[in-house]
Formats: C-alpha cells, structure tokens, sequence
C-alpha cells in the first residue's frame, strides 16, 4: 500500500481512528503513530457518522476516467497475453487517443508515473526474445516426454542418483549498459569492458540427486598450452579443442566416455541423460557407444530448453551471474582487459565452484517436472509460457468485444499468432534414443530427385546448342 504524504498509509490511519473509538486517549494515539492529531479527530468525527472511507489523493483528479483506466490497464494484461507486451511510449500513445476523444488533451510521462501508482498491477518488466521456432512448443510435446520417461522410470527404476542432464554454456563477457553511480550532473558516464578474442564452450552435466560431473572446457583450435588448466581449482575438469570451440559430434563421443568415467561405480547402471536436440547429440555412432556404455540417451523436445532443461532453468543463470562479477572484479583490480584461454578457464572456474550447482541442479529437476515425475508442472510451465508469465488471477480484456469507439479503434489487440508446423520429416524430440528409431528417421527421409539439366556445345556454325542430359541431385 502506498504511503501518504504524511508519512502513513490508510492501513495505519483507519486502525488509530479504531484505538481512539475504542477509548484510548487520541494524542496518545497521535504520539504512537505519529498521524496528526486533528487528523485522527477529523477521520473519527467522520466514522461516528458512519461515513468509512479512505483520505483521497492531493491535487486534481487524474484525467482519464478511472473506467477509461481499467480499460487500459487491461489491454496492456492482453498485449502481454497474445506475446506482444506493450512498451511505455505505446502506452502513453493509446492513453493521448483515449484524452483526445474525451478532452482534446494529450498525457505525458507525469500521467504514466501516476498511472502504475494506480494500477499496481501492472509493473515493469524486462522482456525475453524468443523465436518463433520456441513459441511451437505443445501439449502433444509434452505428453510425448512425460510418457517417455514414466516408462523408462517404471521399467528400468531410475532414481535420482542415475537421471542426468547435459548442456553446454559459454563464457561471456557483458557488453551491455550498467546501472552505476557516479557525481550528479554527469553528461555521459561510460566504462571498459573485458574482452576475450575467442569462444570457450563449457560442458556441464549434472544429476537429480545434486551430484556434478566436472565440467569439460572446449577452446577453438587445434592446440593449447599445456599450462591452461594451471589455475583451474576444479582437479578433475578436462580442456579439449575443436575447431570452432563448439560441441560436435566426434567430440560427443569422446565426453560420453568421460561422463561414464566420472560417475561412480556406486551408482545404478543403465544412466538415464536427458539432453537438447543439438545434431551433434545424436548418430548411429552415439547410441551405438551411449550403449556400450550403459547409458539411455532422452532428447527434449525441439526449442524447449527454456521449459524442461534442468541446466538452462536453475542453474546457468546463476554461474553467469557469479561469472560476471569476478569478470569484474578482474578488471577492476588488475585494471586487465584482455582475458586469455587460461584467465577464462580459470574465471570460468571459480564461478563454477560459487554457484551452488548441485542445490541449484536438484530444484530445477524438480521445477520442470523431471524428477520427481509430475505431468502438472510440465504442463503448468508450458502453461505459463504460453501465457506469457500472466498470474492466473488477471483476467481476459473482455471489453474489447465491446463495440465502442475507444475500446474497437484504440485498444485493439495485435491478432495472435497461428502457430504453424514447419518441420516436416520426423523428429526425436521427446524420444528414447535407440538405433532402431534412427534407422526407421533415415529411411523416411525423401529420395533425391532427379532433374533435367543443359549442357551447351559449341556446333559447326558457333551457336551455342542445348544438349539435355539427366544429373542427381
């Protein structure tokens, strides 16, 4: 609740006025809360006459009518519902519509300031940019995981020790605007930023039970020094190389055997790895090896890494957030710009080892509806996702299938999006891995097709002759 100008809100006003009606002396009251004397006695005077209400705002009365309000307030929860939330200036704009219909007047910043001081419903919010191949995502998606897994869970009894999930990260330097302090009146305040001149790829896998596998840093190129992993506090973390710093799948193959390796013996074999559709994640050559090593491999479905990948949900938010102030504090005090192969690994470490993982690795299992198994959370995130992070409780703009002006012309909601299928071969979202099932993809994949190609010759008389022949393509 806001506070008035005195310094007390209706809440603290009304229960003194409630104290002095009950016989307690009003400047005791007055001394105890700090309210005003006269105006207790003025808001009691008004009680005994049974009018109950609260002090009203200071100054003019806002400008729209609070109908005219609520109406906007609403078409901005129903931008937000169709993906298209509403910016401050659109506002403004939609509001100066509304003022010119009823007044001939126009808003402006002092209007919108008030206007989320009357609506607290409505806050701002930084938005997310997602594609449009992650806004496919449905229920059939869903159900196709959660039916996957409750039958590897029944049949093969895997528990929280032997469901893993793979991901990788990179190591990023922050390039974008900070909030700073600095002296009053300052024009233009700006800072330096550290830069890496390459990509470093961070493998990170992780159990339902909190248990962490050490991370795997992949460097572009062919070779490194031998001293790179001098400063890295975590003993058993690995460095390779590829030619792009990225994941492939020769590479894949190879981390296979070192996550085998790194689990203990203890645990119950088959594992089970849950992991994103990345190309480089699936092959004959990986289930063949996954298998020989008594591994089950479970892709997610396609662009749904922000609603069922553990690593992506609880935990790389908070190792890139660690990582950027000790990036910051790297430069801050060593006054260093350029960061090595070595400082990053090494960077990349210390926030690795800060960032409480395996807490963070076991509520995002359980916050996605992996593990334990619950079909509700699959559903309620995709539920909210679709939703676009509207509470439940904020209901549909039913006014705008009212057929006024105002509510028709001005308040219009951008149509939503149809959601479309684009792929149109088979997929493995959402799908046990097996050589059989990358068989059966392969063998539906469309047959090349042939078609007429030219092939000129030069004749007798210097034209140039088409000659049709047949080519593969």
């Amino acid at each position: 609740m806001a506070r008035l100008r005195g310094g007390y809100t209706n809440g603290e006003l009304n229960a003194a006025v409630q104290k002095i009606r009950s016989g307690e002396a009003g400047k005791l009251v007055s001394k105890k809360t700090k309210i005003p004397y006269r105006t207790l006695m003025k808001w009691v005077a008004e009680a005994k006459k049974g009018i109950i209400r609260s002090p009203g705002r200071r100054g003019p009365a806002p400008l729209l009518p609070s109908e005219a309000e609520e109406n906007l307030c609403e078409w901005v929860i129903g931008r937000q519902l169709v993906g298209k939330p509403a910016k401050r200036q659109e506002v403004i704009d939609k509001a100066c519509e509304i003022s010119s219909l009823l007044f001939d007047k126009d808003v402006g910043d002092g209007w919108y300031k008030r206007f989320l001081e009357r609506h607290p419903t409505l806050a701002p919010r930084v938005s997310q940019s997602i594609s449009k191949a992650r806004n496919a995502v449905d229920n059939t998606d869903v159900q196709r995981l959660f039916n996957t897994l409750l039958k590897l869970y029944i049949e093969k009894g895997f528990s929280r020790e032997n469901i893993f999930n793979v991901d990788e990260t990179a190591f990023q330097t922050t390039t974008k605007s900070k909030k700073v302090l600095a002296a009053r009146g300052s024009p233009n305040v700006w800072h330096t930023d550290a830069s890496a001149g390459f990509h470093l790829s961070i493998v990170a896998c992780a159990s339902a039970s909190g248990l962490v596998v050490p991370p795997v840093f992949i460097l572009p190129g062919k070779t490194v020094r031998l001293t790179v992993m001098d400063g890295c506090s975590i003993s058993a973390a690995a460095v390779t190389t590829t030619e792009s710093g990225f994941m492939n799948g020769e590479l894949f193959l190879s981390w296979l055997a070192f996550f085998a390796a790194a689990v203990p013996a203890s645990i119950k074999r088959p594992l089970l790895l849950i992991m994103d559709g990345c190309s480089s994640h699936y092959s004959l050559e990986v289930v063949d090896t996954a298998t020989e090593l008594g591994i089950l491999l479970v892709c997610l479905p396609a662009n749904s890494t922000h609603l069922f990948q553990p690593l992506d949900i609880a935990v790389f938010a908070s190792f890139k957030g660690k990582l950027r102030r000790l990036v910051d504090t790297f430069t801050s005090d060593g006054g260093e710009y350029n960061i090595d192969k070595a400082t990053a690994i090494k960077l990349a470490g210390l926030a690795w080892e800060g960032c409480n993982l395996g807490r963070n690795i076991v509520a995002g299992f359980r916050g996605c509806g992996i593990f334990p198994l619950s079909l509700v959370k699959m559903q309620n995130s995709l539920d909210q996702f679709e939703r676009n992070g509207v509470p439940t409780s904020a209901r549909r703009a039913t006014w705008l299938q009212v057929k006024e002006t105002v509510q028709q012309e001005v308040l219009a909601l951008p149509p939503p999006r149809i959601k479309t299928r684009q792929r149109k071969t088979a997929t493995v979202s959402g799908k046990l891995l097996t050589r059989t099932l990358l068989t059966e993809i392969a063998q539906r994949q469309p047959k090349k097709r042939k078609r007429a190609t030219t092939k000129y010759t030069e004749d007798d008389g210097g034209a140039l002759a088409p000659e049709t022949r047949e080519a593969i393509v």
